[in-house]
C-alpha cells in the first residue's frame, strides 16, 4: 500500500500539523511523513508553489521540528512525540494565505521580490517590509528562547581520512588499515544499512577503522590539512580532523530532469526511492513511472522497487520524459502520451557534488577559483571520472526549475540571457541560483547546462561561482564546540582579491 505501511511493534506516535501520526523505529521524519501519505511540507521561495518532500531541493524537507527552525527531516531521526509542523505560511499550515502568490505570473518576480525597485525608502516602512518579505522568502521564525550549551567538540588525528562509506570509501579505508596507518571514515549514511547497494555489505569495513556514521564533512581547510564534520544530531559535537591524507569518494547523485513540474511533490531521485524500499519496506508510490538513462536501466530500477508493493506503469529513458503533471503533487507525465502515476523517479546524468574538492583547491579571498587539487587530497571512486556536458532537453521549457529552492525557472534565465547576462556569478547573484539550503548542488550544474545551450558564445569569467564552508548545516551549540581546537591562521590569501585566509 502506498506509503502507508502498518505500524508493528516498533510503532512511534509523532504529530504534523497537529495530526497525530504514527511511524516505525529506524525512520527518519521524513519517511515517518511518507508512510502516512504526506508528500508535500514546504513550498517554493518566491511564488510559494508546493515542494516535494524527499526531492532534489533541500527546502522541500525543510520544517520547524520541536520548536526548532529548518530541520532536514530527510536526515533528522524520528523520536516519540515528535512535533512537526510547516514553516513558511499564514496564519496557519491550514489555512496559508500565501499560496496566493502562485498565482502570480512568474516573469513579476524575476530576480525576487528585494531586487524590485517597489520596496519603500523610509526607516519604518523599509523594515515593515523588510520583515514582509522576509517572511514571504521563506525565512522561518527563529527558535524560542531556551538555555543553551555549548556541544564540546573534538579533535582527531588520523593518518587517513576517507569521506564517504561507499565500496570505494570502504577499500580505501581498508588497504590503509592493512598498511598499518591510523584510519577515519565519515559517512552521512547508518552504519548498518546496505539494502540499496549490496556490493557494500561484500565489503565490510575492517575493525580498525574509526567509523563515524550519520556525520557530514561540512568543510576542507587550509588545502586538505584541516576537515570540519559535523553529526546529523545536533546533540553530538562537531569533529575538527588533522589527517595525513584524504581521501574523497563521494560517489554520484542523479540529476533531475529539467523538464515542467520537475519540482512537484512526488518527484524522487532513485537513491530516495531505494531507501523508501529497501531500507524502510515502504513503496515510494502506488504507481510510478521510472526514468534512466536507457529503457535497461529503467527496467532494472523498477524491478527492484517491486517487492515494495509499487506497479510500474512506464519505465524508460530519461529522453522519453515531456513533462511532469499536476498542481499540488504529481498525477502523471507526458511520453508522447499522457500516463496516469503518482511519483516520478529520475536516475542517471549523475554528477558529483563539486563542493569538497573546491574548497580543498579554491585559491582568492572573495572570489574563489577552483585550482589544483593539493597532492594530500584525492578522489577515488565515481566521482574521480571524467564527466561529459549534462544533456538537456533539445527545446527547454520555462517552466522548469533549475533551482527550486529559491523559486529559479528556465524562463528567468532566459529572460537574463537575452539581455547579455551570461557571467555564472552574476546570474547567481541576480536570481540567487543556488544560494539555499542546496548550496550550489545541483543548481549551479544546471544553470551552467542551461547558459552554454542558450548561450554557446559566452565565455566565463570563473568556471562556477565559490562553494564556501559550511556547506551543510551545523548548529550554533556545535560551532561553538570547535572553538579552539584549531589555531587562527593568518597567512596572505592568494588571489587577485588579496586578503587574509
Amino acid at each position: 500500500m502506498d506509503g502507508t505501511a502498518l505500524a508493528g511493534d516498533g510503532a512511534i506516535t509523532f504529530s504534523f500539523n497537529g495530526r497525530q501520526l504514527t511511524g516505525q523505529v529506524g525512520d527518519t521524519l521524513a519517511v515517518a511523513l511518507w508512510r502516512n501519505g504526506i508528500r508535500r511540507i514546504s513550498t517554493t521561495r518566491k511564488r510559494h508553489l508546493p515542494l516535494g518532500l524527499l526531492g532534489s531541493s533541500v527546502s522541500g524537507s525543510l520544517a520547524r521540528v520541536d520548536g526548532i527552525p529548518n530541520v532536514r527531516l530527510d536526515q533528522a531521526p524520528l523520536h516519540a512525540g515528535a512535533k512537526i509542523r510547516s514553516q513558511n505560511c499564514w496564519p496557519a499550515p491550514g489555512f496559508d494565505m500565501t499560496r496566493a502568490l502562485s498565482l502570480v505570473p512568474a516573469p513579476w518576480l524575476y530576480g525576487g521580490f528585494e531586487h524590485g525597485a517597489l520596496m519603500p525608502r523610509g526607516p519604518r516602512a523599509f523594515r515593515l517590509a523588510e520583515k514582509v518579505m522576509s517572511h514571504l522568502a521563506g525565512m522561518a521564525d527563529p527558535p524560542a528562547p531556551r538555555p543553551g550549551q555549548v556541544v564540546p567538540g573534538k579533535r582527531i588525528e588520523v593518518d587517513l581520512l576517507v569521506v564517504g562509506g561507499g565500496v570505494e570509501g570502504r577499500r580505501a579505508a581498508n588497504a590503509a588499515v592493512t598498511a598499518g596507518l591510523r584510519v577515519a571514515l565519515v559517512t552521512r549514511s547508518v552504519a548498518a544499512r546496505t539494502g540499496r547497494d549490496p556490493a557494500r555489505a561484500a565489503e565490510p569495513l575492517a575493525p580498525g577503522v574509526q567509523l563515524f556514521p550519520e556525520t557530514e564533512v561540512f568543510g576542507i581547510y587550509r588545502g586538505g590539512e584541516i576537515v570540519a564534520a559535523a553529526p546529523l544530531d545536533a546533540t553530538r559535537g562537531g569533529l575538527v580532523f588533522v589527517p595525513g591524507r584524504v581521501v574523497l569518494a563521494t560517489g554520484l547523485r542523479s540529476m533531475p530532469p529539467l523538464v515542467a513540474g520537475n519540482h512537484l511533490p512526488g518527484v524522487i531521485d532513485d537513491r530516495a526511492a531505494l531507501s523508501l524500499a529497501l531500507d524502510h519496506g515502504v513503496a515510494p508510490g502506488s504507481r510510478i513511472s521510472v526514468f534512466a538513462e536507457d529503457a535497461a536501466e529503467a527496467a532494472d530500477l523498477a524491478r527492484r522497487l517491486a517487492p515494495s508493493g509499487a506497479t510500474c506503469i512506464f519505465a524508460g529513458p530519461r529522453d522519453a520524459l515531456r513533462r511532469i503533471l499536476g498542481r499540488s503533487r504529481v498525477t502523471g507525465v507526458e511520453t508522447g502520451t499522457r500516463l496516469r502515476c503518482d511519483c516520478v523517479i529520475f536516475a542517471g546524468s549523475a554528477r558529483p557534488d563539486p563542493g569538497l574538492p573546491f574548497q580543498a583547491s579554491g585559491t582568492g579571498c572573495l572570489q574563489l577559483r577552483p585550482g589544483t587539487i593539493p597532492a594530500r587530497v584525492a578522489l577515488a571512486g565515481s566521482c574521480a571520472r571524467p564527466l561529459a556536458p549534462l544533456p538537456l532537453p533539445g527545446v527547454l521549457d520555462d517552466d522548469a526549475y533549475v533551482c527550486a529552492c529559491m523559486d529559479v525557472t528556465v524562463g528567468e534565465l532566459r529572460h537574463h540571457i537575452t539581455r547579455g547576462i551570461t557571467d555564472l556569478e552574476v546570474l547567481k547573484r541576480l536570481t540567487s541560483c543556488g544560494m539555499g539550503p542546496c548550496q550550489g548542488f545541483p543548481c549551479w550544474e544546471n544553470m551552467a547546462a542551461v547558459v552554454a545551450q542558450l548561450a554557446p558564445q559566452a565565455v566565463q569569467r570563473v568556471p562556477r561561482p565559490s562553494h564556501r564552508a559550511p556547506r551543510r548545516a551545523l548548529t550554533v551549540a556545535q560551532a561553538a564546540g570547535m572553538e579552539g581546537l584549531v589555531a587562527p591562521d593568518v597567512s596572505p590569501a592568494s588571489g587577485p582579491e588579496g586578503g587574509y585566509e
